[in-house]
């Protein structure tokens, strides 16, 4: 009966056009392991990201003493919970802050494993082949764009403050923002194998996406860390914390993933075999 039923649904959405593309991007979709590679990304931002941010935030704090903490300033946090999320982070956060330019180098150069684990997670989306070591160099690259990006982002969450169209404006803003920073950095980890027209689709709906999430981060993310701090301290926050990761994580992929069946079905290619497909 589910098989009959299951087949039926398939038979009717290959009917029509916006059934046939919902199958593509439900097919795609289950061959790339959503929340494995999502929990692998949100890891690797946990523990190279927001580190990194960190140390730029207390380098910051040294050059003008009136910022507060980053986090404060990013989710909307408390000065006591941010700080408490801020030690909740692996790496040593305060050591970090201690050793300052030194320590941000060898962050840096750690960190190179979250643009690894999102090349490759775009590889197995775009089904692009892996490329010699040689071209390590866009890891840094990318990383940079990535932390470039999230700052332009919370300095315009801190410049644009307000309610009406100035909340209207303050998301068109973000929208542009986050699709900027997603279309750099993925043309920059598939090592530019996959064009920039390609890419923009997926990148619209990610800054779309993340705009969004913002919204609803600044409304339940803020109480929702400060009860696991209260209830079960730090590590209560970082599971938390996590978790909110993972869920932008798939935000990311799953933008991505409608986004190449977006311009294969407006190229005409979504139900072609052609070389883009060959590799699973």
């Amino acid at each position: 009966m589910t098989r009959w039923t299951a087949n039926s649904l398939v038979r009717a959405g290959v009917s029509s056009a916006p059934g046939r593309f919902a199958l593509r991007v439900a097919r795609d979709l289950a061959s790339i392991s959503l929340i494995d590679r999502g929990m692998t990304i949100a890891a690797h931002v946990f523990t190279s990201i927001l580190p990194i941010l960190i140390v730029a935030g207390a380098l910051r704090s040294r050059l003008d003493p009136q910022t507060g903490p980053i986090f404060a300033e990013h989710l909307g946090l408390d000065v006591p919970t941010a700080d408490i999320l801020e030690k909740s982070l692996p790496g040593g956060a305060q050591e970090l802050r201690a050793t300052g330019v030194i320590g941000l180098i060898l962050l840096v150069i750690a960190a190179t494993s979250f643009a690894r684990a999102l090349e490759r997670s775009l590889r197995t989306i775009w089904r692009t082949p892996s490329v010699s070591i040689k071209f390590a160099w866009r890891w840094l690259v990318a990383l940079a764009a990535v932390v470039a990006g999230l700052g332009l982002v919370v300095s315009a969450r801190i410049l644009v403050v307000g309610g009406g169209l100035v909340a209207v404006v303050e998301f068109i803003i973000e929208v542009v923002l986050w699709s900027g920073l997603w279309w750099l950095t993925s043309w920059i980890v598939v090592n530019r194998r996959v064009s920039l027209q390609q890419l923009l689709p997926g990148c619209v709906l990610a800054g779309i996406g993340f705009s969004v999430a913002g919204l609803v981060g600044k409304s339940f993310l803020p109480p929702l860390l400060a009860d696991s701090a209260t209830r079960f301290g730090v590590l209560g926050m970082a599971f938390t914390y996590i978790g909110w990761l993972l869920v932008l994580a798939c935000i990311l992929l799953i933008a991505t993933t409608i986004g190449r069946v977006v311009y294969l079905t407006y190229t005409g290619q979504a139900w072609r075999r052609h070389p883009a497909d060959v590799r699973a």
